[in-house]
């Protein structure tokens, strides 16, 4: 056996027998409390924190024995991390994140660093599992941005799916300020019937059981609670976005809790438009060979093309394939000897790590320009973006400087809009980027560069029918 254990074993064996032990700790609050006795010298060794709390002369002393109070961490947590100062053994698996969150603050406290990037490390594994967490692990990394991975980790997960938070299985634990706070910044990365159905799982949760879990159970007074809790909530949920459907199945029954005037308003707009045609209109395109976007995301693009060429009745369009980045590569050339004075082209692509479907429509040709490019002029150029093919969902941009509309050069993919353009697609490997400089509204909620996992552009032939 080497000396190090030997000397650990022998730790360890006065930490459970109390053996020559100079210091007794209580640790805990209230009825949870526990006296540990231990040893200055371990401690001090160990731990800088300990190391600057025994040095201090007005320390309380008793018969040669220091008492120490330490009522700011639980039993639980104090226990392992004496464990680990003793023996240099650590057991995380078998504990939840509160748990290991809660060892990393109070080892953080205790000024064990190496201790704080393992913990940090082993959470960072199971990412799902931080997600289900979300609200409790992203409230800490407000508090304690010391522990920089976690707060990265959060950063990067709500940039890529601000749906994290309400997806979290603690989300009902936010209050009902950041929870408005969150939706009135937020709303469009669920869909609008998820956001209600959220709505009601956070009421039944914050109603004190006054709230049934089983929603056909409620009585009267529970939907007047109900509306009670969720009034202020109202106003930013789009009810028109929902199907008719699950409008007349999920909230039609809460009418009493709306304002007449709104909840005639959303009735209307059910009666008077033919929202399957809205929402589900295959009709515009015949087919799409396409890794990316389904038919029904095609449409919606077709339809937004009809709409800004004010093209009428009787026109379909053909989506031909020109080039996609898993078959023919990435670089530039590529683009432009296969995309190329083409006509009105359509050009999608997937971000990584992410549902997210970034494109643009440019109405006029691509073309290879060198030195320092050229802009195109168009008002009929748009950009959008697309939740994982989720309509409901999308983000529709129309151009506003439209001197600046379209952007090409022969260093640079597909490019819309001026200065850092609102959408530019790997210009710089296989990143891109996105900064609201020519379009209407940002199709992306952060300006930082992205990764992409593949790319297609496609030729548009408009077909007339009779």
């Amino acid at each position: 056996m080497e000396l190090s254990n030997l000397l650990l074993k022998e730790y360890t064996r006065i930490l459970k027998t109390g053996e020559f032990y100079d210091i007794e700790v209580l640790v805990g609050e209230k009825a949870n409390t526990k006296i540990f006795r231990l040893h200055s010298f371990v401690l001090k060794v160990c731990s800088p924190y300990f190391r600057d709390a025994f040095s201090n002369k007005k320390i309380k002393v008793e018969n040669n024995i220091i008492k120490f109070n330490k009522p700011n961490i639980s039993v639980k947590v104090f226990e392992i991390l004496i464990k680990y100062i003793y023996s240099g053994k650590l057991e995380l698996a078998n504990n939840d994140v509160k748990t290991n969150i809660a060892l990393l603050i109070a080892a953080d406290e205790l000024c064990l660093e190496e201790l704080c990037s393992y913990i940090e490390d082993f959470l960072l594994i199971n990412k799902e599992l931080l997600k289900s967490n979300f609200v409790f692990v992203s409230h800490i990394t407000n508090i304690f941005d010391q522990f920089t991975k976690l707060s990265q980790f959060c950063k990067d997960a709500f940039q890529e799916d601000p749906s994290v938070v309400l997806r979290a299985d603690d989300f009902v634990t936010l209050n009902q300020e950041r929870l408005f706070e969150y939706l009135t910044k937020d709303n469009d990365s669920l869909k609008q019937i998820e956001v209600w159905d959220k709505l009601i799982e956070w009421a039944i949760a914050t109603s004190d059981d006054e709230l049934p879990s089983d929603v056909s159970k409620w009585t009267e007074d529970n939907i007047k609670a109900f509306g009670t809790l969720i009034q202020r909530f109202i106003p930013i949920i789009d009810f028109q976005k929902m199907s008719r459907l699950d409008f007349m199945q999920k909230v039609n029954k809460f009418r009493r809790i709306f304002d007449n005037e709104h909840f005639i308003d959303i009735i209307e707009y059910f009666v008077c438009t033919d929202f399957s045609q809205l929402v589900d209109d295959t009709q515009l395109v015949d087919d799409i060979d396409s890794k990316i976007i389904d038919l029904r995301g095609a449409s919606f693009i077709a339809d937004r093309i009809k709409i800004t060429k004010q093209q009428g009745r009787g026109i379909t369009y053909h989506f031909n394939l020109l080039v996609r980045g898993s078959r023919d590569g990435f670089s530039k050339d590529t683009f432009h000897n296969l995309c190329d004075n083409k006509g009105p082209t359509v050009t999608i692509a997937r971000v990584k790590s992410s549902n997210e479907i970034l494109g643009g429509f440019n109405p006029c040709n691509w073309y290879s320009v060198s030195g320092f490019g050229d802009f195109i002029s168009t008002k009929e150029s748009f950009i959008f973006s697309l939740y994982n093919n989720n309509l409901e969902n999308s983000i529709f941009s129309k151009v506003v400087d439209i001197e600046h509309a379209i952007y090409n050069s022969s260093g640079y993919g597909p490019c819309f809009g001026s200065g850092k353009s609102d959408l530019d697609l790997f210009s710089c490997n296989k990143k891109g980027r996105c900064v609201k400089t020519s379009y209407e509204k940002a199709i992306r909620r952060s300006e930082k560069y992205f990764e992409i996992i593949d790319y297609e552009v496609f030729q548009i032939i408009y077909n007339c029918i009779r």
